[in-house]
């Protein structure tokens, strides 16, 4: 077989190879949980999200609190109190980036959530609060928060790319009753009844997008 001949049969089967990796479908699973479901209880959340092996980055991530729940402002919190706690667990290696081969699973618990200051600009944009997700060595996702207890709120941020790092992900987010200061973070609806939760995530590399619904329950 011809030099020639060779290249061409490698590079037909390097992008088979690719283009198997890259049908694989962007399926991220969320799950929501308050920690108190009574009308106006100052409650907790609590997000678990996984991503499969082999599938595109996560890219963008949008989370909605339905309407008649409480979000704190930004001036009702000082910059750096911690509103929450993250566990992590990602693949690490240099065939995240296509640089090698291997992977190997990576544990980065008790990473923190804290409220930042929003600058002018983002005021201006009508955004209500800023939270980071500081989940640093892997990422950092700032959230900004728009919206409004009459129409709900929208906790919405970019999720930077790591090329050491890839699916598959475990994510655990801790977020309230209170923040370290002893402010409430999230205050439940008055009207006892069902609310839906959502969380739409868009993916690095393409413009899929994998959207969750979770019903939650109010009680008296």
């Amino acid at each position: 077989m011809s030099r020639f001949i060779k290249l061409i049969a490698v590079t037909g089967a390097m992008l088979l190879v690719a283009g198997i990796a890259w049908a694989q479908t962007f399926d991220v699973t969320v799950s929501f949980e308050l920690t108190d479901t009574k009308a106006l209880a100052q409650t907790g959340i609590n997000i678990h999200i996984e991503q499969p092996a082999g599938q595109p980055e996560m890219g963008h991530v949008t989370l909605t609190i339905p309407r008649g729940f409480k979000v704190p402002g930004d001036a009702k919190m000082a910059d750096g109190d911690q509103v929450g706690t993250a566990d992590l667990s990602i693949d690490v290696g240099p065939a995240c980036s296509g640089a090698g081969p291997g992977t190997a699973p990576a544990q980065f618990p008790d990473r923190v959530i804290v409220e930042r200051d929003r600058t002018d600009e983002q005021a201006d944009r009508g955004v209500k609060a800023v939270w980071v997700v500081d989940l640093q060595p892997v990422t950092t996702i700032p959230l900004e928060i728009t919206g409004s207890k009459k129409k709900g709120w929208k906790l919405d941020g970019d999720i930077p790319a790591n090329d050491h790092t890839c699916p598959p992900i475990v994510f655990d987010a801790q977020i309230g009753p209170t923040s370290a200061a002893g402010v409430p973070v999230l205050t439940n609806a008055a009207t006892p009844k069902d609310y839906v939760f959502k969380a739409i995530f868009t993916s690095q590399q393409s413009p899929d997008v994998d959207t969750n619904l979770q019903t939650i329950t109010i009680t008296p």
